[in-house]
């Protein structure tokens, strides 16, 4: 999306991350910058939305300032009075509390992806790609310790793509957890964000009467299938008991091709040839 903006002393970086202040890092003083990104991303929240099918934005510069939360915005500026913005990325963190698949649940501050846009003529040229490890790498996490709000089926064949993420937990609301969220090394536990929050970790509730109950043991395959204890955990926690599992078979680029993807007994995916069966993406 172009705009005329002459900021080339502004976007030096590929990326620009932009606090709920407004402000790029780096030019925090800047107050025109300021009335620029306002503009900015509410057009790239609009494009965004209708991007999703949404009926409204779910990123503006209000909801911003009224948030904690941080965009990255890829740009591109090959001539001196060009300035395009290719695309965005929201992140946020949240409290949440989390179930793993013995259904043990747990209570993290979890670094949340809100919103994810390339602008449809950049897109399957590697800008997605680009853009997600510039702001994996400014706060020092995986992908797989990402939680994603409402995930489009482009976005999940995304995270499969390029991360090898599949195998989704049920957490009975919006958001998205891959099972390897809870496979951390003692290392990684002790990954902290600037502010001092636990960027991957999680931290056990105690637990009283039936929620400290011995969980049964459900594979992947019984929580998709709707077996097992997990599903009651998913029946009583979750209003939209398809929401996940939909998602979770929409991670298939190709259904009608079979095989493309497989589980075993233990409902874990079977790695099989992709090679023809999924499209380019970002």
């Amino acid at each position: 999306m172009e705009f005329n903006f002459n900021i080339g002393n502004v976007a030096t970086n590929e990326v620009l991350k932009i606090n709920n202040k407004l402000t790029v890092q780096g030019h925090e003083e800047n107050e025109d910058l300021k009335n620029i990104m306002k503009l900015i991303i509410d057009e790239m929240g609009k494009a965004s939305a209708v991007s999703q099918e949404l009926k409204l934005p779910i990123t503006s510069s209000k909801r911003l300032v009224n948030s904690d939360h941080e965009i990255y915005m890829m740009t591109e500026h090959n001539k001196p009075e060009h300035f395009a913005v290719v695309g965005f990325i929201k992140m946020g963190w949240k409290k949440l509390f989390l179930y793993d698949k013995q259904a043990s649940r747990s209570e993290a501050r979890v670094y949340c992806l809100l919103d994810f846009y390339i602008h449809e003529r950049r897109q399957r040229k590697g800008y997605g790609i680009r853009l997600m490890q510039c702001m994996l790498q400014d706060v020092g996490l995986e992908a797989k310790n990402l939680a994603i709000d409402k995930p489009t089926k482009k976005l999940l064949q995304f995270m499969w793509k390029h991360f090898q993420l599949s195998k989704l937990v049920n957490q009975g609301n919006n958001f998205v957890i891959f099972e390897e969220f809870f496979h951390n090394t003692s290392e990684e536990k002790n990954n902290q964000d600037p502010s001092g929050n636990r960027a991957e970790a999680y931290k056990s509730q105690p637990m009283f009467g039936r929620h400290g109950a011995h969980k049964h043991h459900d594979s992947m395959g019984e929580i998709v299938q709707g077996e097992g204890d997990a599903a009651f955990v998913k029946f009583k926690y979750n209003h939209d008991t398809d929401f996940v599992d939909n998602q979770f078979k929409e991670v298939n680029p190709h259904p009608e091709s079979e095989g493309a993807f497989k589980t075993d007994k233990d409902g874990y995916s079977v790695k099989r040839d992709l090679k023809f069966h999924h499209d380019s993406l970002w």
